[in-house]
């Protein structure tokens, strides 16, 4: 089932300001940047360490690009933060139907596109005691195209 945490998601306002503030605090570097125009978010990667499963762990930096976006939406309401957990899978579809057949809600009704060329999937907070929770099944190779 789920392998490891693949993410801390974190909402903010600029990301140029805030990838600088993790290089120059922590030391952590981009590994990988995108726009994700169907989610409305540009994103920056920042690897934390591999793990035992061959994947790796990371912060996702989110800044939207739209004020329609989920992530515009939940700063608005929320300010900067912690905006979700994500958790690696072999197979985001197999976990997805078993988490579903406990009673938690899925967002997605098919998983989608997400960092990386992962295949990802959310569920619903008010059944994950407020966390919006993530699945993330990783594209096959992962590797820093910037």
């Amino acid at each position: 089932m789920l392998t490891r945490i693949d993410h801390i998601g974190i909402a903010c306002f600029d990301l140029d300001r805030t990838v600088e503030f993790y290089r120059a605090t922590y030391g952590f570097e981009v590994f990988h940047s995108e726009i994700n125009e169907e989610q409305g978010v540009r994103e920056a990667m920042l690897k934390i360490n591999d793990t035992s499963d061959g994947g790796a762990s990371y912060l996702q930096l989110l800044e939207p690009t739209r004020e329609d976006s989920t992530v515009a939406k939940w700063l608005a309401k929320n300010g900067e933060g912690v905006h979700h957990i994500a958790f690696g899978t072999a197979d985001v579809d197999a976990d997805a139907a078993d988490i579903k057949d406990k009673g938690v809600r899925v967002l997605y009704e098919e998983p989608r596109r997400g960092s990386m060329g992962s295949r990802i999937t959310f569920l619903h907070p008010k059944d994950c005691h407020g966390v919006l929770t993530e699945l993330v099944t990783s594209a096959p190779s992962e590797s820093a195209d910037h």
